[in-house]
């Protein structure tokens, strides 16, 4: 069933992305950024206040003509403390940690504020969710909210668009602004597949293989030759000759794994780079050393938690 199209949220949300394009941080709230509209209760507020103020021209009553005018005084004062409480207001920073698509991202928002009056019932929320619980921000603190942001797709993903709102001080008006960080956060492709590591995408060389200037397996000796450390040379071999002794070791490393999406063996290129992902990940905890291989660019071969992040950063932008 197609979705109805609605002229008047098309248009709002356009007016909404050309007063807010993407910012960079930190960022200020100013006045001209701020919307203020009465709520459910300061709209019966209003009706509750004219009909009082009938009432009162009706009987003439000087009384009823003050408790109205008082009321009303009030909810004027209210209107404009809720339109400062956001005045001011400051975006520090905004992080949020890379996953796989399908995984929940979560942003962090952190406010604060210079001035010395106590920001209070403040509230966030990402564009189309609903708002989290209040909070207050006193003079010179800072606050910070999560907000989760469901992932479908790999690549860069922006911060949504966030909504900061306030029914201080006394819920008649909410107060609130529309804010667009320019952050953004790699999603790195969906890590699915089997976790069977591809056959004959090893070095040709079989078994383990050693490496020299290493410090796992004795080799032998050799000669010594001017500049070798002295914590190197063996003293007992060197006794039993005429020549100063070396021992060399080597260490001993694993075949490198070579992982290109020609051995995944699907068809779909989403297919094959979350199958990719899913092998970076076993990999990288089986302590291989493996090379990545995506747009006829290669990474590695190594190992290590940067690798394994420059791989499936790799893999996100490709």
């Amino acid at each position: 069933m197609a979705r109805v199209r609605r002229p008047g949220r098309d248009l709002r949300a356009r007016f909404i992305e050309r007063r807010n394009l993407p910012r960079a941080l930190p960022l200020t709230i100013s006045r001209r950024r701020v919307y203020i509209l009465p709520t459910r209760n300061g709209a019966i507020f209003a009706l509750l206040l004219l009909v009082m103020l009938l009432g009162a021209t009706n009987y003439s009553n000087s009384l009823a003509f003050a408790l109205t005018f008082w009321l009303a005084a009030i909810a004027l004062v209210s209107m404009h403390h809720a339109h400062a409480n956001l005045v001011g207001l400051r975006v520090l920073a905004v992080h949020a940690a890379p996953v796989f698509a399908g995984d929940p991202l979560i942003f962090e928002i952190t406010l604060d504020q210079a001035s010395t009056r106590t920001r209070r019932a403040l509230r966030v929320s990402a564009d189309g969710q609903a708002a989290a619980s209040r909070f207050d921000i006193g003079p010179g603190e800072s606050h910070t909210v999560r907000i989760e942001h469901v992932t479908t797709v790999r690549g860069r993903c922006r911060c949504p668009r966030l909504r900061v709102e306030s029914l201080y001080p006394v819920g008649l008006f909410r107060a609130w602004t529309w804010i667009q960080p320019d952050t953004q956060v790699l999603v790195y492709p969906r890590c699915s597949g089997h976790d069977r590591l591809p056959a004959g995408a090893r070095d040709e060389q079989a078994g383990r293989r050693l490496s020299t200037l290493g410090r796992e397996e004795f080799l032998g000796h050799r000669e010594y030759v001017p500049g070798d450390s002295p914590r190197h040379i063996d003293w007992k071999a060197s006794a039993r000759s005429d020549d100063l002794r070396i021992r060399e070791y080597a260490d001993r490393h694993g075949d490198t794994i070579w992982l290109d999406d020609r051995h995944t063996g699907a068809a779909d290129r989403e297919t094959r780079l979350s199958q990719l992902a899913r092998w970076v990940v076993v990999a990288d905890r089986s302590g291989h050393r493996y090379a990545l291989r995506v747009n006829d660019a290669q990474l590695g071969p190594d190992q290590g938690p940067a690798h394994r992040l420059a791989c499936l950063r790799a893999l996100a932008i490709a």
